[in-house]
């Protein structure tokens, strides 16, 4: 083989190895997405169920609101970070273990 053959062949698999890098990245960051807004929305159907079996008028209902919003504030800072992040799925941990924190603060075990 020549070297040209050779800088060809070194070539096509450096831009295979670029390609799958992008599509590492690209799966890391819909993962990281994903269970992001799973989450969110598993939390928040919890959150409105405590709603629906407490009532308007009880103690659980205030703080399940406020678990609500608290968690809402975090999720667009989270969902931003998620897209410069080195590891997407580190941001999308800490999210749960913030959110976590959040649920034990006004009384919730969601995670538990």
């Amino acid at each position: 083989m020549t070297t040209e053959e050779l800088q060809g062949r070194v070539n096509v698999l450096e831009g295979r190895i670029e390609s799958l890098e992008a599509e590492y990245r690209q799966r890391s960051l819909d993962a990281a997405y994903l269970y992001i807004h799973s989450n969110w929305n598993l939390i928040r159907w919890y959150l409105t169920r405590e709603r629906d079996v407490f009532g308007r008028e009880s103690d659980t209902y205030e703080r399940s609101i406020s678990a609500e919003e608290d968690i809402r504030i975090k999720l667009s800072p989270n969902l931003r970070l998620v897209q410069f992040a080195d590891s997407p799925m580190d941001v999308a941990y800490n999210w749960r273990i913030e959110t976590t924190v959040i649920l034990n603060r006004y009384g919730f075990t969601f995670f538990d």
